[in-house]
Parts: C-alpha cells; sequence; structure tokens
C-alpha cells in the first residue's frame, strides 16, 4: 500500500512540474543550502549549466538556494515524491554515512568515495533507498571544521572546561569532550547570541560558517585543527533516477563531477579571502599541534565506529579512510 501511494504521488509531482511525457523541457529542481556566489552554489549552478547543454535543452534545472525549499528532513519527503529532484546538505539520511565524519577518521572527500564503492557502502545506498525512497548522488567539497573561542587556543591544553557549542549529535559531543571541552548542544539559530551573552565561549564549524554566521564578530580567536571532515551530501529522489534511461544517470553523475570540480577551485581561494577579512576583524589565527587531538579522540572513533557498523566494518572504513588516495 506504502509503495503504490509513493508511486502514485511521485506521478502526480511529475504531473504537476510538467516532468514526463510532454515535448518541453523537464524541470530538475535542485535545492541547496548555500546562496549565490558561495562556492557551493556557483557549483551547483555548473551542475546546471553541464545538465541543460548535454541534454541539448531536454532539462531544465532550477536551483533554489538559502534551503528556500525547506530543511533537509523536509527536502527528503520532497525528494522522495517527486517534488524536488535534487538536494545538497549537510545530512545523508542515515547514520551509517552520516558517522563517516567521526572525527579524523576521512581524510579527504576522495576516501568518503572509496568508502562508498565497497560493498557495505553500497548496501547504505540500498539501506536508504528501501526507508526513504531516495538516494545519494554523490558528496559536494566543504572545508574542514574548525574551533572558535572567546580565548586563544594554541594547544589542546587550552580547550580544559571551555563551554563550546555542539551541534545536537553525539561525534560531536563526544568529540568536543574527549578534547576536555565542555560540549553544550544548542540550536544554530542561537550562537550568536549565547556566543555574544556568554553562554557558551566557542564553538564549531567549517570556516565558511563561521564567516557567513558573523560568529567572528564575538570571538577572538580560531583554532585550525581540522578536526572534522564532512561534506555535503547531493541527494535524489529514487523514483526520478529510476525513471531515467542510463544515459541521462551518467550525465547526472558527470554533471555532479563538474559541480565538485568548481568547488575544489574555488573554495581555496574564497577561503583565504574570510580568513583574511576575519584578520581584519581582530581574529587571530592558530595553528596546534593536532597529533594530541587525534590521539585524544581515538576511543571516540573506536567506540562510536564499531557501535555504528560492527568491528569488522568499522576496521574497513578506517582503513580506507586513512588511506593517501591523492
Amino acid at each position: 500500500m506504502r509503495k503504490t501511494l509513493t508511486t502514485t504521488l511521485f506521478a502526480a509531482g511529475l504531473a504537476t512540474l510538467g516532468l514526463g511525457h510532454a515535448n518541453a523541457a523537464e524541470e530538475i529542481r535542485y535545492s541547496i543550502w548555500a546562496n549565490p556566489g558561495e562556492a557551493q552554489y556557483e557549483g551547483a549552478l555548473e551542475f546546471k549549466r553541464v545538465v541543460e547543454e548535454e541534454s541539448n535543452g531536454r532539462y531544465n534545472v532550477t536551483i533554489y538556494g538559502g534551503e528556500q525549499l525547506g530543511t533537509p528532513r523536509e527536502l527528503f519527503t520532497q525528494l522522495a515524491l517527486g517534488i524536488t529532484q535534487i538536494s545538497a546538505s549537510g545530512d545523508p539520511g542515515i547514520k551509517d554515512i552520516e558517522y563517516l565524519a567521526i572525527p579524523f577518521l576521512m581524510k579527504d572527500l576522495k576516501n568518503y568515495n572509496a568508502v562508498l564503492e565497497t560493498d557495505f557502502g553500497a548496501e547504505w545506498n540500498k539501506k536508504l533507498i528501501d526507508e526513504r525512497e531516495i538516494r545519494l548522488l554523490g558528496f559536494m567539497p566543504r572545508n574542514p571544521r574548525q574551533i572558535s573561542a572567546n580565548v586563544e587556543i594554541n594547544s589542546i591544553d587550552d580547550l580544559k572546561g571551555l563551554k563550546l557549542r555542539a551541534p545536537e549529535r553525539d561525534y560531536y559531543v563526544e568529540s568536543l569532550s574527549a578534547l576536555g571541552a565542555n560540549p553544550t548542544p544548542m540550536a544554530f539559530a542561537e550562537v550568536y547570541t549565547g556566543l555574544q551573552a556568554g553562554v557558551v565561549d566557542g564553538q564549531e564549524n567549517p570556516i565558511e560558517t563561521i564567516y557567513a554566521a558573523k560568529f567572528y564578530e564575538v570571538q577572538k580567536s580560531i583554532a585550525m585543527v581540522d578536526y572534522i571532515k564532512k561534506p555535503a551530501y547531493v541527494m535524489i529522489g529514487n523514483g526520478f533516477w529510476e525513471g531515467l534511461n542510463a544515459e541521462d544517470q551518467a550525465l547526472l553523475k558527470r554533471a555532479n563531477d563538474a559541480s565538485n570540480a568548481v568547488i575544489e577551485k574555488m573554495l581555496p581561494e574564497q577561503t583565504k579571502k574570510m580568513i583574511a577579512d576575519m584578520e581584519a576583524a581582530g581574529i587571530v589565527f592558530t595553528h596546534p599541534d593536532i597529533a594530541p587531538f587525534i590521539e585524544a579522540t581515538q576511543s571516540v572513533r573506536d567506540e562510536l565506529g564499531t557501535k555504528m557498523w560492527g568491528e569488522e566494518v568499522y576496521k574497513k572504513v578506517a582503513e580506507i579512510g586513512q588511506k593517501d588516495l591523492d
């Protein structure tokens, strides 16, 4: 019954959007958290260009930035029903994939891809399809997560007792606790005022998020520790995907690769400018020795990785995650 209802709603979504049978260009709605000018948004525009040009206009891709179509969880429903076709966000839909972001587990985006190319990676994508009727199209580059604070962090010892805002996920909370900090879960919308009022001493996020949210206005330093390397996840509705022929499926994969190439080119230059702007505003950037950070979070990796995937798969994930794939 559930599959029949979903199929009916998916068909209705296609009809509403003018997809499927008409000779007019089929619309692909693409939702992303980033805004115009940001590297990831410009990458989405490259996705649009490649799909439209290489399909000779059979597809029309519309980019919706700033999460204007809804939160990641709301987008999962839209993807499953065929109302929206593609979404890029920080939520992959299932913990099996999300937990690859355990601290210092993955060296690079290439390592993420290598994990998903394994048999158990394929099982995770199947689980995603079975449970949510969406699938992972690919990863999208983001900067590693750094730690900002109202004091300078020159070593792991400087984190001791600091109240650091943490997203409400166990791997963030347990990681910051293992580093000696006092993690304080808090909604993202409350972070700026929390920092300003001294409710928390600091927070952790990629440089582009710290910059966009203006956290540097209420902080003194940013420690470049790369403690979590977490990409964004490009998700696609499985009903939409299965309705494509093999050539068009390959086209979307090529377009996603082209999107990532643009981001990988733009992001370093944008990051340099953001760092320069924040330094000009008085932020001190520090570069602590990360070896103690890696050592302190080993128990978090072992415990959460084994709990999530089982000991055998965790060991394989950890091995792949630390391979030099350049």
